[in-house]
């Protein structure tokens, strides 16, 4: 339940190694190779990430894991986390200050600066480092949107006191145990390009720019965005721009991304965004070192696009057909 509502929220309201999978051959490894990750609805279950496995024929290198600082999920799941080491997939965390209650005295960016939440970020920040693996921490995503209690225009947040409440956190994960838990590495992942400078924390403090982007189409629904049926290149394209310019020689993740499947739409040809997007945006944008896809179905909950890899028939293997090619089979160390 808490799932859906974090879901409703959300859609409602400098180097980096990257190393080949093992198992690709030498002549794989001279590849540029970009890793794949993936979000699914049961995102703390096992069992998915090894259906997940089964369906696609690989190992995705990032699986999403979501984490809401009021709720049940608040604390580091150490124990799923170590599932995914076993399979060595990378944990990408969307750690949100979000919860019961009311949103401005307990989850917006004050009680955050003022120290309200320290004694559990302190918690967190340590068993993240006793899990010891990467951990790529995402913290309130989405900052310059108006739909979480952390964004912009809510309560009395501010871009200014978003980067206080950045830097604040970055300091207690730095601080603990010592030398600090320098296994977590934080990924600043605004939406769209509207004050990309005025929330951006600052190169010592981000190591990966993150972005949104979502092929909607012409969907028709109540409440979600419609727009023409776009490419994957030309999804990416002006938010990628932006952020470069932010977030200079910072690697890039395509923190969430998907294509809607809309039926009644002949146009809007899902299969081939997936065939030939991934692709183009290799060619395209060297700096993007992950692409996670968004692998789940709104429809019910939310009033939003199926994003499922397996809708419509042809959208997983042509996900597939990409996830074996040897320029998606990257790993993040």
């Amino acid at each position: 339940m808490k799932f859906v509502a974090r879901i409703l929220v959300s859609f409602l309201a400098a180097s980096l190694l990257i190393i080949p999978a093992s198992s690709g051959s030498v002549a794989d490894a001279a590849v540029r190779q970009v890793a794949l990750g993936v979000s699914v609805w049961d995102d703390q279950n096992p069992a998915e990430v090894d259906a997940h496995i089964a369906a696609v024929g690989t190992t995705p290198a990032i699986w999403t894991v979501w984490s809401d600082w009021g709720w049940a999920d608040k604390n580091f799941p150490t124990a799923f986390m170590n599932e995914l080491k076993s399979r060595g997939i990378v944990p990408m965390v969307n750690w949100q200050p979000i919860g019961p209650g009311d949103e401005c005295s307990l989850w917006s960016l004050d009680p955050i600066i003022n120290g309200v939440h320290d004694a559990y970020i302190r918690q967190w920040a340590q068993d993240a480092k006793a899990y010891g693996g990467r951990v790529i921490v995402r913290f309130a995503h989405e900052m310059n949107g108006y739909w979480f209690p952390w964004g912009a225009s809510r309560c009395t947040n501010t871009p200014a006191k978003f980067k206080q409440a950045w830097i604040r956190i970055w300091n207690i994960f730095r601080g603990v145990g010592g030398e600090g838990a320098t296994n977590v590495k934080f990924l600043w992942s605004p939406y769209g390009t509207s004050q990309l400078k005025a929330h951006y924390p600052g190169k010592k403090y981000v190591d990966y720019a993150g972005f949104t982007a979502f092929n909607w189409g012409p969907n028709g629904l109540s409440g979600a965005p419609s727009a023409p049926w776009r490419t994957m290149k030309a999804n990416y394209k002006t938010t990628v721009r932006a952020i470069s310019r932010v977030a200079r020689r910072k690697p890039l993740i395509a923190a969430e991304t998907g294509a809607a499947y809309l039926p009644n739409c002949a146009s809007c040809d899902k299969v081939a965004w997936i065939r030939t997007g991934y692709p183009a945006v290799y060619a395209k944008w060297p700096r993007i070192v992950a692409i996670v896809y968004f692998d789940i179905d709104l429809t019910v909950i939310a009033n939003q696009p199926n994003w499922r890899l397996d809708s419509p028939a042809g959208a997983l293997a042509a996900y597939r057909n990409v996830a074996n090619d040897a320029r998606f089979q990257g790993r993040i160390p």
